[in-house]
């Protein structure tokens, strides 16, 4: 098994995309720029698909509301952080 290191600036992780489990549709949120419905709402991830209108996994909105906290504080030394990672996955 090949395995491949990868490094990404934080500067290059702006986006975070959901998947829904029931209908494949796949939601893109802007880690910089919350979108309406966050600034209606006052959290970052949407709590169901809106494709299907089914709730997403009751576990993602606070993890990626607190990855969205996290990334807005850590923006302001973008050039310190780095995410390493190592992947068995072929075309990372």
């Amino acid at each position: 098994m090949m395995q491949n290191d990868f490094v990404i600036s934080l500067a290059d992780m702006r986006y975070v995309e959901i998947h829904c489990s029931h209908c494949s549709t796949k939601v893109t949120l802007d880690m910089e720029k919350p979108s309406d419905f966050s600034e209606k709402h006052g959290v970052f991830a949407p709590k169901e698909c809106p494709g299907c209108r089914k709730d997403f996994d009751s576990a993602i909105r606070p993890a990626v509301d607190g990855f969205q906290r996290a990334y807005k504080s850590l923006l302001q030394i973008p050039q310190s952080v780095t995410f390493r990672g190592t992947s068995s996955r072929e075309g990372i």
